[in-house]
């Protein structure tokens, strides 16, 4: 963004005035600023300001080149799959777009009147917390799973309608775009833990602390996911493994079971190895009961024969 000339000018008899050989010359008090040494008529001070307009001029100039490169690279880039994930995140809820340039305005309607937005206003309008783009490799459907920022929540029937218009306003012609608004995947887990019996108790509980560190474990490890990543079960029981009061465990079974459009949760499949979520994350809250299953996981004491 190009100076104002009195920035420009500032900047450059700033320097003037600190340099030691102009100091010298004109016998110049370095404390004391330029306009206090130099009269305004002054041929040091109209040779500045001369310089200053050619100097605000040129970087006028340049911003205007920038903002015409910039426009053209925008309007000639084929959108892909990182491209459309950003313009997912960049969606605000209860903006308008700017007429043919896919921007946002940076103005709210409040009773008919258009009012300022702040930056406070336009990030909690920024709804869309998690994207995840894949790209059908023989037609141009394109499958965009979103999220809000509780990922065991789903966006309203309003905000699905505003962000569907958004995106039917940016996409690149041809695209055929099928956004995923569905609740998480459940995942069921059964296990048989071989807990040690002076750390934690036949329930899963720390003496110590009271908490539940299998569960902590689990809960951590699926945060840790990126969001439409792979579940790996290998990597899920090393998480358990390495919980404090566990001493070994046995696999029985990892499922999961997600959404079919217009008829609900199917049924549970087992997770063989791994499995990408068709929500793009997990929960390991029933969608019957509405709250968290653990009924799988049994605690144990084992001896090796």
């Amino acid at each position: 963004m190009a100076r104002t000339i009195t920035e420009v000018k500032t900047s450059m008899t700033t320097a003037f005035v600190s340099n030691l050989a102009v100091q010298n010359m004109y016998g110049l008090d370095p404390s004391a600023t330029f306009d206090a040494q130099f009269s305004l008529l002054s041929f040091e001070n109209v040779f500045f300001s001369v310089l200053a307009i050619i100097a605000w001029t040129l970087e006028n100039i340049f911003d205007v080149h920038k903002n015409e490169i910039s426009a053209l690279i925008s309007e000639q880039k084929v959108p892909g799959r990182r491209w459309y994930r950003n313009q997912a995140l960049r969606f605000q809820y209860g903006f308008d777009l700017l007429p043919q340039s896919g921007h946002f305005s940076p103005y709210f309607n409040q009773d008919g009147v258009p009012i300022l937005a702040t930056p406070d206003q336009i990030e909690a309008s920024k709804i869309v917390k998690y994207a995840a783009i894949t790209k059908s490799k023989t037609s141009s459907k394109i499958s965009m799973k979103i999220a809000p920022e509780n990922g065991d929540d789903i966006f309203t029937d309003d905000q699905m309608i505003a962000f569907g218009e958004y995106m039917e306003e940016i996409q690149a012609v041809g695209d055929h775009i099928v956004i995923v608004n569905y609740r998480p995947d459940i995942l069921k887990l059964r296990f048989k833990i071989v807990y040690n019996p002076l750390v934690l108790l036949p329930t899963g509980q720390s003496i110590l602390t009271g908490g539940f560190p299998v569960k902590d474990s689990v809960k951590a490890f699926l945060k840790s996911l990126p969001f439409d990543g792979e579940l790996s079960v290998q990597q899920l029981e090393k998480a358990i493994l390495e919980t404090e009061g566990v001493k070994d465990l046995q696999n029985l079974k990892v499922e999961s079971k997600w959404i079919e459009p217009g008829m609900g949760y199917g049924f549970l499949q087992p997770i063989e190895i791994s499995r990408i979520p068709k929500s793009g994350r997990f929960t390991l809250i029933d969608d019957v009961t509405n709250e968290e299953d653990w009924s799988g996981i049994e605690y144990i004491i084992y001896e090796a024969e």
